[in-house]
């Protein structure tokens, strides 16, 4: 019987024991922490579903702490991988334009380019209100930004004058700001047909160059563009801003796009005091033959030549600021009038001088008709008789000679009244037309300047 009580009773004193070694070693072991669970919801056995969350963000309590997230961060990765595309805000502080160039066509721009996105990785706990993690411009190169470039740039060749032109600020929750200084020179296409009274739009166009719309979504934030007040253009006028998205589909994807355009207005002012003006008192100038006499030759003929290569001068002069196109533009209009009322002037000389000068040709004519019997028909010289004992000519026939000299008489009575009535005519034909030009061409040209400038400055949006 003692026997049965000792095998019943000491096994379960080995169990009891063993029980309490267990309890033991549970009680010792740690409780599972925040760090331990996993990032993904499970279930128990029973089915109910056990909610996990992520690791709390570390503490920042210097720069330190920062650039300790550094050491595990990818930046060949981008933010939220594999996930929706990563939405980043653009916006420009424009600080100065400087070198328009209507001959290449093309604009030299300073400006502070901004960039906003969010990178779930970089997210902190302050320690301190307001508190944000400003990086090294070193640490630039460590971290995933934007690959934005420009679409319109025509030369990249310019650089900061201060390696220190960036910066990269991160807030707690992860979202980073990057500012950048650039100078670019970028093209833009100009259409001369008003010049001088045209305005030019210049664009900047700005996106990713190897993400798609699927990875990276791009926006203007308002207001898209800032300009420094300080501003001046020597020759343009800076009228306002516009900018939207310009996007498209290509073969290999869909690509983002921003683009900013600014309104140039060419200041027209100088243009009026250096080729307008001087062009009109050329023009005015041709008019001063119309009061000298036309016989005065030498003086039209030298006025006449005189505005007239002034004129083909300022012609030329007016083209070489520009590159040369097929097309008529406004101030070709107006050069080219001006060209044509100063050889008009001239011409006008010509036709007044020719009827101005019929008497002396008359008086030529008679004066050969009347010694016309001194040549043959074949223009042979006649030769008369000659006595050469005393040097004298002897005439055939003295009734002959009697004859031709009452004819004579009466021939230079006719042509006396033939040359007066061909003077009169001349002379009043001649002061007919310079009448006539003294009244057509100002008054034509005056009606040319009220259409012309009703027309051009009708449309013209800038300022004298």
């Amino acid at each position: 019987m003692a026997v049965v009580q000792r095998a019943v009773i000491l096994p379960v004193i080995i169990l009891c024991f063993t029980m309490n070694i267990s309890d033991a070693v549970n009680s010792t072991s740690p409780s599972p922490t925040t760090a331990d669970l996993t990032t993904t919801a499970g279930t128990t056995g029973s089915g109910t579903q056990v909610a996990t969350t992520s690791p709390d963000p570390p503490e920042m309590h210097s720069m330190r702490d920062f650039y300790a997230i550094l050491e595990t961060y990818d930046r060949r990765i981008r933010p939220n991988d594999q996930g929706p595309g990563v939405h980043v805000l653009m916006q420009m502080y424009v600080e100065s334009i400087a070198s328009i160039s209507e001959i290449s066509m093309d604009y030299v721009i300073t400006f502070y380019f901004r960039m906003w996105w969010n990178d779930p990785r970089f997210r902190f706990t302050p320690t301190q209100p307001n508190q944000t993690a400003q990086l090294h411009v070193a640490a630039r190169s460590l971290v995933w930004t934007p690959d934005i470039y420009f679409l319109n740039e025509k030369d990249a060749g310019y650089r900061a004058s201060s390696a220190f032109t960036s910066l990269l600020w991160v807030w707690p929750n992860g979202d980073v700001l990057s500012s950048q200084k650039k100078t670019l020179k970028n093209s833009c296409p100009m259409d001369f047909r008003m010049y001088p009274f045209d305005a030019q739009f210049c664009k900047i166009q700005l996106g990713p160059y190897g993400m798609t719309t699927d990875d990276l979504i791009i926006e203007w934030k308002e207001p898209a563009v800032e300009t420094n007040p300080g501003i001046e253009l020597p020759e343009y006028v800076i009228d306002g801003w516009t900018w939207k998205g310009c996007g498209g589909n290509y073969s290999i994807g869909e690509f983002g796009c921003n683009q900013a355009t600014f309104k140039l207005v060419r200041s027209v002012g100088y243009y009026i005091t250096q080729t307008y003006v001087p062009s009109a008192l050329i023009v005015a100038l041709s008019w001063l033959t119309f009061w000298i006499s036309p016989l005065q030759a030498p003086a039209r003929v030298a006025l006449g030549i005189t505005t007239v290569l002034t004129s083909t001068t300022l012609t030329s002069a007016t083209r070489s600021s520009i590159p040369r196109f097929s097309y008529i533009r406004a101030i070709d209009i107006w050069m080219l009038v001006c060209t044509i009322y100063v050889f008009t002037a001239l011409v006008e000389f010509a036709a007044a001088h020719h009827f101005s000068r019929r008497k002396q040709e008359s008086a030529m004519s008679a004066q050969m008709y009347k010694n016309k019997d001194a040549f043959a028909v074949n223009g042979v010289l006649k030769v008369h008789p000659f006595n050469k004992e005393n040097g004298e000519v002897v005439a055939d026939n003295n009734k002959d000679n009697e004859k031709n000299a009452e004819n004579d008489e009466d021939f230079d009575e006719d042509v006396a009244q033939a040359m007066a009535e061909s003077d009169e005519r001349g002379q009043m034909i001649a002061a007919k037309i310079d009448l006539v030009s003294k009244i057509f061409f100002p008054a034509t040209f005056i009606l040319f300047n009220i259409i012309y400038w009703a027309v051009y400055m009708g449309s013209y949006e800038g300022k004298v």
